[in-house]
């Protein structure tokens, strides 16, 4: 009797299996279309977004005329590449580039081993310091740089006129200037980049070291450093694709200095007459293509890093003695966030409250006027409106976008994700005056161009790895099952999407909205060449306005972007997301 009720509940528990099983794959097929339908329209816009931009360039790099006019087909464009000119502007991009890249990963790589290797004492400062200097904008750190350190600078005034040394002169409209602003503005970067590998890496390789007798020096020299070459080559690759892909600096800094890049370069073909829009279709591509090498050499070098770092073993890392070299430390430190944050923004605010700009600011003249001229300009305040519009909206249908191709790439994996995954990732390789000269001759046939529309394609095109990344790292964490459950309790994909994945993602899209958001809100060089004087961003209001010798509203302006970017921000990474 016993056995015949085991064999009975055995049965059952064998039926309810099948049954749910059954249940599993019914709701699976049911819903297969949806799947298919979803996965169809992400990859559609996807593709809408990213290609036809490229193919327009492409295109248009064949094409004797601009678009929307009647032009014929030439090769010219592309023999163009090989003139004295543009080859002297890629030798001048490249020189610019590797020593941005090489003295900003090693300054990054510095002060990451410094604060978590060593025992300098200024740690959480340190970080806190190199955060702001991060999310300073790269444009209007040059414009900081060109008020202290231009011929007629704050600097060189004070010199020569307060001190009375007129043997030293500053010249920032110079390649040594790019590249002295580039290293500031892309150094956080490298920091930020290494200091993962840095703090996962197994310490009980080191301590080896230190039972073999090796003193601390040694053993960073011999253990540490060998170890973290591959994230510094991947970390150096990526520092010189953002340098390669700068805009802002160069044209604030290079173009008064007739010095050209390549960012450049493309910038004064489109927007100055005549426009030579063929030629600079081909001068993208050509920038495109050092960028995307450069971004492949750099997935390589991640791929076949082979030896582990990371184990399941705890050591407790060995702080190293600085000793008396811990002031140096310091002082190197404090510098590096004095010359990247602190001084450039006691500029701008020195600037923004003089009536003209005078270099020694004990003979200024000091006023709010720059402030009030900013709310009494309607231009300025529809720029402010725009903005918010372009960042916080554009932010929302990025993020979007984002985690469909996330969600389809990492846990569907319906037939031809593979496509779409490389789709979403080539934008890493393009640098953003690319994207708004492909989206200016895409766009300028249809009714939209001149909206802000165009702008937010732009920026979700320009940033889309940002949002795949960031949710994609999330998304292959939560486990399957979690899924499976709900399927088994009858609930629809998109149900369970929404109500199991969506509030398991939470932290992951918060990131990646405030990521996008200060994207968006910054971008300068992807707008350039697409916006009109309906559309003008903030970023472009400050630029016209510096353009136009009115450093002081400028000034001003680029104080009140800096509060309200974090201000909104605090506001959104404190906001509960309800989902």
């Amino acid at each position: 009797m016993a056995a015949s009720e085991g064999e009975t509940d055995a049965t059952r528990s064998a039926e309810i299996v099948s049954v749910t099983q059954v249940a599993i794959r019914s709701r699976r097929r049911s819903s297969d279309w949806t799947i298919g339908f979803v996965f169809g329209a992400t990859f559609l816009v996807t593709a809408l977004l990213i290609v036809t931009p490229l193919a327009s360039l492409l295109y248009g790099s064949f094409r004797t005329g601009g678009p929307g006019t009647h032009a014929a087909y030439t090769l010219k464009n592309w023999a163009d590449l090989s003139s004295t000119s543009i080859v002297y502007t890629l030798y001048t991009t490249c020189l610019i580039s590797v020593l941005t890249a090489l003295f900003s990963t090693a300054s990054g790589a510095m002060m990451a081993w410094l604060i978590y290797r060593t025992d300098f004492r200024y740690k959480r400062i340190l970080v806190a310091a190199v955060g702001l200097s991060f999310f300073f904008p790269g444009f209007i750190l040059a414009m900081a740089w060109v008020i202290l350190a231009s011929p007629g600078g704050v600097i060189n005034d004070v010199l020569s006129d307060v001190l009375g040394i007129d043997f030293i002169q500053f010249d920032v409209y110079s390649i040594t200037g790019i590249i002295w602003i580039q290293v500031l503005h892309i150094t956080p970067f490298a920091f930020f980049t290494l200091r993962g590998p840095l703090t996962s890496m197994d310490s009980s390789l080191e301590e080896a070291a230190y039972a073999s007798g090796a003193n601390a020096w040694q053993t960073v020299r011999r253990v540490t450093l060998p170890l973290m070459i591959f994230p510094m080559l991947s970390s150096l690759l990526l520092c010189f694709v953002l340098s390669v892909e700068q805009f802002a600096i160069p044209a604030m800094v290079g173009i008064p200095g007739h010095v050209n890049t390549l960012a450049t370069e493309l910038y004064l073909l489109t927007a100055f007459s005549p426009p030579n829009t063929g030629l600079a279709a081909a001068v993208g591509l050509a920038m495109s293509a050092v960028t995307g090498l450069s971004i492949f050499a750099q997935r390589r070098i991640v791929h076949r890093r082979k030896a582990p770092t990371v184990t399941g073993r705890g050591y407790r890392v060995r702080q190293l003695s600085l000793g008396r070299w811990r002031p140096v430390a310091h002082l190197v430190c404090l510098g590096y966030v004095l010359m990247s944050f602190a001084i450039p923004a006691l500029a701008l605010i020195y600037t923004s409250a003089i009536k003209f700009f005078v270099a020694n600011p004990l003979e200024a003249a000091y006023t709010w006027r720059n402030y009030l001229q900013i709310w009494d300009s309607p231009g300025t305040l529809r720029a402010f409106w725009n903005t918010l519009v372009v960042a916080g909206g554009g932010a929302v249908l990025g993020l979007a976008l984002g985690t469909l191709i996330a969600y389809s790439t990492h846990r569907l994996k319906p037939r031809g994700y593979r496509a779409l995954d490389i789709l979403a990732s080539l934008p890493f390789g393009i640098p953003g005056i690319v994207i708004g000269l492909g989206f200016l001759w895409s766009y300028v046939y249809l009714p939209i161009y001149g909206t802000l529309w165009v702008l937010v394609f732009c920026y979700v095109a320009r940033f889309l790895p940002y949002a795949t990344e960031t949710v994609g790292a999330q998304i292959v964490q939560l486990d399957r099952a979690l899924e499976e459950a709900a399927w088994a309790s009858g609930a629809h994909r998109i149900a369970s999407f929404r109500r199991i994945v969506l509030p398991l993602l939470r932290p992951a899209l918060q990131s990646g909205y405030f990521l996008l958001f200060i994207a968006y809100f910054r971008e300068i060089a992807a707008a350039a060449l697409i916006y009109t004087q309906s559309t003008q961003v903030l970023s472009i209001s400050i630029w016209a306005f510096f353009e136009n010798a009115n450093w002081g509203v400028a000034s001003a302006l680029s104080i009140i972007t800096t509060l309200i970017t974090i201000t909104l921000m605090a506001a959104v990474m404190r906001a509960p997301l309800r989902l």
